[in-house]
């Protein structure tokens, strides 16, 4: 399901969702949203591109790009070539970033530009802008501040972590990092230019569940071990050890 709006006869798709699960509706193009970004992607139909996406020629492409990048110039944005003759495919402005396809141009952008884009976007000579989608909400945010955000979080996550770590035996770990990895989508904030362990590695997420984690184990709310590989597991205590620690779960 999505919400569609209609902005200077701009579709757009605003696919987010409230912490209740349902489709929030709240995006005026018009709000101030200081220095809020957002995933976007302006679904583009380039006339040069179209299906099988072989029948063009190389003017044709030039043409195409050549017009996006002085709409974008005269945006403020900054257009950068590469070196393999597909002209300018990335764009930036401060921290703004659109990666740009004949089909899409997509990155993250403030909040308080995508109306603006849009509107430049929509009607052009070698392409038109056909609607907008809009994802997730992205933070410019410090370290410490996004530390402040998780801590008001960590009761919420040792709920989670408590009920995620429960196995039938007393000889059945969880991965540790599996766990805190498999917590942090749900917790993640999306941070411009950060990863965060999103797609690969480690981040500052995951490396606060698992502080959290240490933590429980100190308290004796989980047993933690490792395998023959070194890799930490941990488990949480059954009802039987609860009571001998005399501790109580809520």
């Amino acid at each position: 399901m999505k919400m569609w709006y209609y902005t200077s006869m701009i579709q757009v798709c605003h696919d987010q969702y409230g912490e209740d699960g349902t489709l929030t509706n709240n995006w005026n193009p018009d709000t101030d949203y200081g220095n809020q970004y957002i995933n976007a992607h302006f679904n583009i139909d380039a006339n040069y591109y179209q299906y099988p996406f072989t029948g063009y020629t190389e003017e044709q492409k030039q043409e195409f790009y050549n017009e996006v990048n002085k709409i974008f110039e005269v945006l403020g944005w900054n257009t950068e070539k590469i070196t393999d003759d597909c002209y300018s495919m990335d764009i930036s402005q401060d921290k703004q970033h659109l990666y740009l396809h004949p089909q899409s141009f997509s990155g993250e952008v403030l909040k308080n530009n995508v109306g603006k884009i849009a509107k430049a976007l929509y009607n052009n000579t070698t392409f038109k802008l056909r609607w907008v989608d809009l994802h997730e909400t992205v933070y410019d945010i410090t370290d410490k501040e996004y530390n402040n955000y998780l801590t008001t979080k960590d009761e919420e996550i040792k709920k989670m972590l408590f009920e995620k770590c429960q196995t039938k035996r007393t000889n059945k770990f969880c991965y540790i990092f599996d766990v805190a990895k498999s917590l942090a989508s749900k917790y993640r904030l999306t941070r411009i230019g950060l990863n965060d362990g999103r797609n690969y590695g480690s981040g500052q997420t995951i490396e606060h569940i698992c502080k959290i984690i240490e933590q429980m184990v100190n308290e004796k709310y989980l047993i933690c071990t490792e395998d023959k590989n070194n890799n930490k597991l941990v488990r949480s205590i059954n009802k039987t050890e609860q009571k001998k620690l005399k501790l109580n779960v809520v």
